[in-house]
């Protein structure tokens, strides 16, 4: 869950603010002088800025800003009272430029997420069911401050936000029944911006909570597509090699013709299978990203060599003198067994590696259980284990010089091998 919007400050600077703005308006005289809430509304002012309210609440920010510069005035002048109720002023008008800002912010996203799920329905043929309803647009029907704020704590949509937002309010308001007559007008101003402020942030969280909703359905969405598209290359391949097929036979039965149409045919015949190739390197493509996106992680980095294409899981994908995958490598092993189950690959061996560091016996044991941990990854992530084979060769292959640090650091890693078919 996302922190309320006025979580700043410790808690007790918190209540502490929140009695000094009830004693300041029902007129206290026993107040410290309040160099607190001048500090706490120039506090307010720089977190508003951040939230590029000068772009979305531009009258609210400059309130804020006329309001400390009255409050500063006013302490200078030793009109200690005038000050504290001028920064609370200030504090009060900064929070709501913030949840404004932060509200305009807040829309932009969710009509970006609506946009991108329609697009994607649209292209996968998948029935939306409505668009939701915007939170940041759900009213508050109730007669005054204090009527909207038991609205606001019985409504079921918002009651489980902003509830740090929804105690100045309350302390705004019961200060404000505490007033004198000459009091009035600026506790009554306070009142309102702090309950302005409770709603606003409450829909506020509410629309991020449907924000991340809509993240959680178009990653569902997109993993959907890539899907679709890997399908759609493995039927590509298959009818192009069934075409070469059938074109190998006719240029056998050309070829007892004539030389010349034999000639022909062969060229035919390199042109198909330059278009199946190009078809299976788009069939990995795919494979690769689909795997990459059900995993959340990369591949391991490969190279090719006379065994075959070979992936690396570097040293600090385990522990020191351990053999359990860390959460990356974790991840990364996954996507590799999905886009190796997904492409067919069998026959493929994993190799444990160690530096010379040690004793030789347990560089052997520790570089086989490396190979067997990422070798039972791989089979979770669907390639079966009568696919792949498992082996420590511990320090006698190394591929750096293990008298230098980043020689053992080469030297220490996991391979998986696709041997060339």
């Amino acid at each position: 869950m996302r922190p309320s919007f006025a979580h700043f400050g410790s808690t007790r600077h918190a209540l502490a603010c929140g009695l000094a703005m009830a004693f300041a308006l029902a007129g206290c005289a026993s107040l410290p002088p309040p160099t607190a809430e001048l500090d706490a509304a120039q506090q307010a002012v720089a977190r508003a800025q951040d939230a590029d309210a000068d772009q979305y609440a531009a009258a609210d920010i400059a309130r804020a800003r006329e309001g400390l510069e009255q409050a500063q005035a006013a302490m200078a002048r030793g009109r200690e009272d005038e000050a504290r109720a001028s920064a609370l002023a200030a504090t009060a008008d900064a929070d709501l430029a913030r949840v404004r800002s932060a509200a305009a912010r807040t829309d932009a996203d969710r009509r970006q997420r609506l946009a991108e799920l329609a697009g994607l329905r649209s292209r996968l043929q998948v029935a939306a069911d409505g668009v939701p309803p915007d939170p940041l647009a759900w009213p508050i029907q109730a007669d005054g401050l204090a009527a909207r704020l038991q609205q606001l704590d019985v409504d079921p949509r918002l009651s489980a936000f902003a509830q740090y937002e929804r105690l100045q309010a309350r302390q705004a308001v019961a200060a404000m029944e505490a007033a004198t007559r000459r009091e009035m007008p600026a506790a009554s101003q306070l009142a309102e911006r702090r309950v302005a402020i409770a709603e606003q942030a409450a829909r506020i969280e509410a629309a991020r909570r449907q924000v991340d909703a809509l993240d959680r359905e178009r990653s569902e969405l997109l993993v959907e597509a890539s899907r679709r598209d890997a399908e759609h290359a493995r039927a590509e391949a298959e009818r192009l090699r069934l075409e070469a097929q059938v074109q190998a036979e006719e240029a056998a039965r050309l070829r007892a013709q004539a030389q010349q149409a034999e000639a022909a045919l062969d060229g035919a015949q390199v042109e198909r299978d330059a278009q199946v190739a190009a078809a299976r390197e788009q069939e990995v493509a795919l494979a690769r990203q689909e795997a990459e996106l059900v995993a959340g992680a990369k591949l391991p980095p490969s190279r090719q060599d006379a065994r075959g294409q070979v992936f690396t899981l570097a040293g600090e994908a385990f522990g020191s003198g351990q053999a359990q995958l860390t959460a990356g490598a974790a991840a990364s092993v996954r996507a590799l067994g999905t886009y190796l189950a997904r492409l067919g690959f069998s026959g493929v061996e994993v190799v444990g590696h160690t530096d010379s560091q040690g004793n030789p016996e347990a560089n052997q044991r520790l570089s086989r259980q490396r190979a067997e941990a990422v070798r039972a990854g791989l089979a979770e992530a669907g390639l079966g284990r009568g696919k792949t084979s498992a082996r420590g060769a511990g320090d006698g292959e190394p591929v750096a010089d293990n008298a230098t640090p980043a020689g053992r650091a080469r030297n220490r890693r996991v391979e998986i091998v696709i041997p060339n078919n």
